[in-house]
């Protein structure tokens, strides 16, 4: 019988950095089901190339995280100034659209343009109480123009969920909103300053974005791989491993999506069960290529546009060159579903023909590696239902002692540098007796 003061379910960036916070200071055990660190921020090696799961990379802003990720890197990082662009009635404009408009054709221009400024002398605050529906946030916020010319469209792309049921909770950190006078000087040629949170971003040199989660694993005493948990009781304080037993633990932190959380646990009531039934997410396929021939410098592109069967694509050898053989290029596609089943050999075709169109590659016979990843549970998708049961859900989790944090753990829309908070702060929390 093993015991440990701590569990933490899941080897990703937030379960270990939590495990880094603990190491030294109290006993702990991190659970990963993969015979790998790092979760989905892993990078997988295939024909000379590095393949991440989709384009993940670091958007630093709070100092102590910001020590530790630059600190486990040691110099393998590069800091980068984003080039991100929008294709959109057969141009390239700069992200984000609505501040850059000068890429489009005058009748869309003129139109996104007007719209944006009846909307502003008209519209309230663009933060909104967060339960209004993206649909009508939109047409509130940026106009009629921007919102059928880019902000309908890609994200009912990206969502896979109907835009009037989509609550805004999300879009503060995410959306740029920009002032009239930058919407005007984007779109008639004045020089703007970037917009976003995303605007200067941080990759490895090497090794792909699973440099990280391989640096902090080196760190980690407690961290056991193949490991996975099928069930827990938090009030019994025991998990069950596969192949391995049981695990008896003080405290729980959960980095798995949490409906998965709430199935496992023998002890949940059926008022948290049914909450969490109520949760809903998207899925993603990313089909990374190795691609001969390609010279754009742009980071990642947005594609709102129906012809085209993904949301974004992206070239990650300008993150790093040596995610690819010298002369090559790695490129990423992101096709979202509403969580069933792709049929990869038709959206492999329709990739091809889309990255052709808007003039990323000249031919499809420039692809020579490919790589199909699935993110099961990619987007958690903000509507009531998710606002009505996270507060139950995390009551009784909190009742019982037991932290769910991260991206799925939290079921929230967040990035990287954010895990790693997290799990620090749940860590300190253990630590602090709390």
């Amino acid at each position: 019988m093993l015991k440990t003061d701590v569990l933490i379910i899941g080897g990703g960036l937030a379960g270990l950095s939590a495990g880094m916070a603990l190491e030294g200071r109290k006993d702990y055990l991190i659970a990963e089901r993969e015979n790998r660190p790092g979760g989905l921020a892993a990078t997988i090696k295939k024909g000379g190339y590095h393949f991440d799961y989709s384009g993940h990379l670091l958007h630093l802003r709070w100092p102590e995280t910001t020590r530790l990720i630059l600190g486990a890197l040691k110099g393998n990082v590069r800091r980068m100034k984003r080039d991100a662009r929008v294709y959109a009635h057969g141009r390239w404009t700069p992200y984000p659209f609505q501040a850059n408009l000068s890429g489009m054709p005058d009748g869309v221009r003129a139109e996104c343009v007007s719209g944006f400024l009846k909307a502003w002398r008209h519209g309230g605050p663009a933060a909104g109480d967060g339960g209004e529906v993206f649909t009508r946030w939109t047409r509130r916020v940026f106009g009629d123009g921007i919102s059928r010319h880019f902000m309908l469209p890609y994200n009912a792309k990206l969502w896979q969920y109907p835009l009037s049921r989509l609550t805004t909770e999300w879009c503060a950190p995410f959306v740029p909103v920009p002032k009239p006078e930058d919407v005007i000087a984007g779109a008639y040629g004045g020089k703007l300053a970037a917009l976003g949170y995303n605007a200067v971003f941080h990759y490895p040199r090497e090794g792909g974005i699973g440099a990280l989660p391989n640096a902090f694993a080196r760190r980690l005493r407690g961290l056991r791989l193949g490991l996975e948990v099928e069930s827990v009781n938090l009030k019994k304080r025991v998990a069950m491993v596969r192949h391995f037993g049981p695990v008896h633990f003080r405290r729980l932190i959960n980095t798995s999506p949490l409906p998965s959380l709430v199935a496992m646990a023998e002890d949940a009531p059926a008022q948290v069960r049914r909450a969490a039934a109520r949760l809903r997410h998207n899925a993603v396929y990313v089909l990374n290529l190795g691609v001969s021939g390609a010279a754009s410098p742009m980071h990642w592109g947005y594609f709102p546009g129906e012809e085209f069967p993904f949301y974004r694509a992206g070239i990650a050898t300008n993150f790093s060159p040596a995610l690819a053989p010298r002369g090559r290029a790695s490129f990423y596609i992101e096709t979202a579903v509403p969580g069933g089943a792709l049929d990869l050999a038709s959206a492999e075709a329709g990739i091809l023909r889309g990255l052709k169109a808007c003039g990323l590659i000249g031919s499809a016979s420039q692809a020579e590696e490919r790589l199909w990843l699935k993110i099961p549970c990619a987007y958690v998708v903000y509507n009531k239902e998710r606002t009505e049961a996270l507060p139950g859900i995390f009551s009784w989790l909190k009742a019982r002692g037991a932290f769910s944090i991260g991206r799925y753990g939290s079921w929230k829309y967040s990035f990287m540098e954010e895990s790693v908070r997290e799990g620090l702060g749940a860590a300190g929390d253990i630590l602090r007796g709390r």
